[in-house]
């Protein structure tokens, strides 16, 4: 256990860069056993397929693009005090006939050691940086447009059925099928028959697991998604926060293919960078969503680079591995933030396990669902991280910490609710001048109340952080809540504790508390001898 604290206290810092054929895309990382937090993302256009790909060399120019863009990126990356880089090479450089030797300028020149993986290896890091960031219950098909190639996975939260990594990317389309401005409807046809072409295999895997979903984690779906959602009036949410039906996707899509260059480069939404390619893409995820008529659509904002690191601290993080245990996106960023900020954890689970109680007792009194019983527990788990920061306000660092916490599979709005719960764990109660408070709707702003409010008594009910509580009666009446504890030892400071902690409760239900306690008696310590 020594050897597990120790190693959450001191996270390496890495840069992990993804080698695309259109971009190379890079992301500073606290890598910590079993887990990882990001620090900063970049990306550089560098277009390695831009004279051809498949066989043929890459250009001097075309090398030089690339090695400037590392030099950047690793400054950049120096800048953020990173001390170990992991870099990985994909279609562009696997397939170039002097991808060799631009590998070996990358390491005498710049210092780095460029890792080439294959396409199915490709797929597998994708596979595990979606998994990281999108809940997949049932089986979905993952799709990373590329450049050179487009990866596919049929799988689940649990793993990947079916791998495909095909020579369809975006830059590799446009140069064989789009001569153009705008495509004639014979090279798109031509394009999309080539397409359903390839792409057998991957239908009959994804029809074989009822697949109605599609998973996008490439910068085309994200184009597409940006678009969509300011045709659908949803630009205030993230697209990685919102499902789109695949009809409105397809939709967009089309639209793009008739479009000129010049209007697509208006269209916002579009990376003038991928003004050139986005006809391909665009032409390739109406064939997906048409053929096998996919119900709806989401973004994953994690892909291959996260991918890197998720392998990386499997298999160099054994320590930590109970936190891949859990297959729940959500239940597994609240436990990986705990032990990221040094959380008291027996502390933070008898506080979650005694607020669940009083979410259950006093259901018919506060009204609230599932989501806001969830919301509590993981409130309740992360109430204390703020004293990574310091002792003096650590609820307030605590919601700062939250609101900028790398926590996936929750929406902005319960990100806003959980924070502030944690917020209101002690301290003043809810007031008109609080700002992070009154950014909330007022229907939430109710919400947070009444889960600080129960949140309170349950840290009252382990003033002591000796887990003291054994048992817990809870009673509801018409015009009180009435708590008995039963008690391991001492019961002074847990009576106390819920008493001064019963201000906002009884504030916002309009009922008192009482609390009395009941301890086992002592152990009789043995002598020696006897």
């Amino acid at each position: 256990m020594a050897e597990l604290e120790q190693a959450t206290r001191s996270p390496v810092r890495m840069c992990v860069i993804d080698l695309g054929t259109n971009s190379f895309h890079a992301v500073i990382v606290d890598a910590l056993p079993g887990t990882f937090r990001v620090v900063d993302r970049f990306k550089e256009m560098v277009r390695l397929g831009e004279e051809g790909l498949q066989g043929q060399r890459l250009s001097e120019a075309a090398m030089q693009r690339a090695i400037r863009a590392l030099r950047r990126i690793r400054q950049l990356a120096e800048g953020w005090g990173a001390t170990e880089f992991l870099a990985c090479a994909t279609s562009a450089i696997r397939e170039a006939e002097n991808g060799g030797e631009l590998l070996q300028r990358i390491r005498s020149e710049v210092g780095l050691h460029v890792r080439v993986i294959d396409g199915l290896q490709e797929a597998r890091l994708i596979y595990k940086g979606v998994r990281r960031a999108v809940p997949m219950p049932e089986p979905v098909l993952i799709m990373d447009v590329g450049g050179g190639s487009v990866e596919f996975i049929v799988g689940t939260s649990q793993q990947p059925l079916h791998l495909f990594s095909l020579k369809l990317g975006a830059a590799r389309m446009t140069r064989r099928f789009v001569r153009h401005d705008p495509a004639t409807r014979e090279e798109l046809k031509a394009l999309r028959a080539f397409y359903r072409e390839q792409l057998h295999p991957v239908f009959e895997a994804a029809r074989a697991h009822g697949v109605r979903e599609v998973v996008g984690s490439s910068g085309a779906m994200e184009n597409l998604a940006s678009v969509c959602a300011r045709m659908r009036g949803e630009v205030a949410r993230s697209i990685y926060e919102q499902p789109f039906p695949a009809e409105d996707f397809r939709r967009v899509a089309r639209r793009i293919m008739r479009l000129s260059r010049e209007q697509r480069r208006r269209l916002r939404g579009i990376d003038p960078k991928r003004v050139d390619q986005i006809v391909a893409a665009a032409a390739l995820i109406d064939v997906v969503l048409k053929d096998l008529a996919i119900e709806r659509v989401r973004i994953s904002p994690h892909a291959l680079r996260e991918g890197l690191v998720v392998d990386f601290v499997e298999r160099n993080a054994p320590l930590l591995a109970r936190l891949t245990a859990f297959a729940d996106v959500r239940r597994r960023s609240i436990y990986e933030m705990g032990w990221r900020f040094d959380w008291e954890y027996r502390h933070a689970q008898q506080v979650a396990a005694l607020a669940l109680q009083l979410f259950d007792a006093t259901q018919s009194l506060h009204g609230l669902g599932h989501v806001d019983r969830e919301l509590l527990e993981y409130a309740a788990l992360l109430h204390d991280i703020g004293y990574h920061i310091s002792h003096r306000s650590h609820h307030k660092h605590g919601l700062y910490l939250i609101k900028h916490a790398d926590l996936r599979g929750f929406t902005s709005e319960e990100i806003a609710v959980l924070a502030n719960v944690v917020r209101y764990h002690r301290g003043s109660l809810p007031k008109p001048t609080h700002a992070d408070y009154m950014a909330l709707s007022e229907e939430n702003r109710v919400r947070v109340c009444k889960l600080a409010a129960l949140l309170r008594l349950a840290e009252g009910l382990d003033r002591s952080h000796n887990q003291n509580v054994r048992t817990l009666h809870v009673r509801l009446e018409s015009d009180r809540l009435v708590l008995h504890l039963e008690t391991r030892g001492d019961p002074e400071l847990e009576v106390w504790g819920v008493r001064r902690s019963a201000e906002l409760f009884e504030q916002t239900f309009g009922r008192t508390v009482e609390v009395s306690a009941t301890a086992e008696p002592p152990l009789l310590e043995e002598t020696a001898g006897a």
